[in-house]
């Protein structure tokens, strides 16, 4: 099965989030600026990798375990990054067969968990969920689109991906949650850490910009 998921090369991304994000775009380059230091020395990168949650920068953002669970104002996000056998775990857990299966070296998926315990509606477009590395280069979460070119000829993988996959624009009502998956290209070979930034989501009028960040490292 050929993915369309092929859609990205990791190109160089700017401008997504607007200035509500400054602060956090200045951070992330100052990150890669010292990553990519420490790179010069480094020996090639290893084939198999995995993700793991960085030190937390601040009291917003808790480390549990695989988990980064941001608590700004009135809503939680818990996000982890999944390794293939989380993948194939967690649709056994929804008892609906992994559409992903042939394609676990093609993609980076997360599990996210949203919580609203405001009285306002949260909204959230997946589509600007954004994943960058240190040297900014990123793409956007694989919309409904792509999923359906990919499995299309599969009804039951089609569906599968539909129910569990976070794709365009969703509402959460107060004192309601989502959970679901997230899912990228492959990040590159030489990245050394990953920021997952949620650029577009809201409670009522107030905008809550999240940055999740990973380290890359081995895959034991």
């Amino acid at each position: 099965m050929t993915l369309a998921l092929q859609r990205t090369n990791w190109r160089a991304r700017a401008g997504n989030g607007g200035p509500r994000l400054l602060f956090w775009s200045i951070l992330l380059v100052c990150s890669g600026l010292v990553l990519s230091g420490c790179a010069l020395t480094a020996s090639a990168p290893p084939e198999k990798v995995g993700l793991r949650p960085a030190p937390s920068r601040t009291p917003t953002y808790t480390v549990s375990g695989r988990n980064v669970i941001a608590t700004p104002g009135p809503l939680t996000v818990t996000v982890r990054p999944l390794a293939s056998e989380d993948v194939i775990a967690y649709f056994q857990k929804h008892r609906r067969k992994n559409p992903f299966g042939k394609m676990r070296d093609d993609i980076t998926p997360f599990y996210v968990r949203i919580e609203n315990r405001s009285r306002d509606q949260l909204t959230l477009d997946s589509g600007l969920t954004i994943l960058k590395d240190q040297g900014n280069r990123g793409d956007a979460a694989f919309d409904a689109a792509e999923l359906f070119q990919t499995f299309a000829e599969n009804p039951t993988l089609l569906q599968a991906a539909q129910k569990e996959v976070l794709t365009g624009y969703m509402v959460i009502a107060p004192d309601r949650s989502r959970e679901g998956l997230l899912v990228f290209p492959a990040i590159p070979k030489d990245a050394k850490a990953v920021f997952l930034q949620f650029t577009s989501l809201y409670v009522g009028p107030t905008a809550f910009p999240l940055i999740f960040e990973f380290e890359v490292v081995p895959k034991e």
